[in-house]
């Protein structure tokens, strides 16, 4: 989808800076899920010129109690922020093309992101040990770790440094490259079967 469809099918304007956020509850965090929510929230709350797209967390324990601080903090900011429960493949893909900061603790702010050559805020040890190109900023589930974040990630320096971002996870070739693997292997299709002797 272009910036007008997208604009549209969401209702709001994509304004700069646009934050898409997902942040699920983090069941072996730091902290409990709703004071690292909170947090975010509050820092959140440190940019008030952004655009604000939430997308809802997964059925983890202690997901409902997110739904609901996030669904209140979009109402108080409802001139500047959206929350949804799902955006679809689609038009989840189209604004984070759109988008200028990933933050939360989603995946795909490790894998899609940087192959969209889009920064991210990864917050907290959800997606510890996973690949992080160089568009990911770590920070704590504390406010000013993620404020500080935001504004290195907002930063003229960083932001120029994003075109060369290489992402980790492939190019979006992997089906290509699959099928060109298999046609250089001999593949048996008949099944073996083998009888293996055991004591009743």
């Amino acid at each position: 989808m272009d910036r007008i469809a997208l604009e549209k099918s969401l209702a709001i304007l994509l304004n700069f800076p646009t934050f898409l956020v997902t942040y699920h509850p983090a069941t072996l965090g730091q902290q409990e899920p709703v004071s690292a929510l909170n947090a975010l929230l509050a820092a959140l709350n440190e940019f008030k010129e952004a655009t604000v797209i939430f997308t809802y967390p997964n059925a983890d324990t202690g997901g409902r109690a997110l739904i609901a601080g996030i669904k209140e903090w979009a109402a108080t900011n409802k001139h500047r922020a959206k929350a949804f429960v799902s955006l679809g493949q689609q038009r989840y893909l189209s604004l984070m093309r759109e988008t200028d900061l990933i933050i939360g603790n989603s995946s795909s702010g490790l894998t899609e992101a940087p192959a969209l050559k889009k920064a991210t805020v990864n917050i907290g040890d959800r997606q510890k040990g996973r690949l992080k190109a160089s568009s990911v900023i770590d920070a704590s589930e504390e406010k000013d770790s993620i404020v500080a974040a935001i504004n290195k990630a907002l930063s003229e320096e960083f932001r120029a440094a994003l075109p060369s971002t290489k992402s980790l996870y492939g190019s979006g070739d992997v089906s290509r490259r699959i099928k060109d693997a298999l046609k250089t292997v001999a593949l048996q299709t008949q099944k073996a079967f083998f009888n293996i002797k055991h004591a009743y």
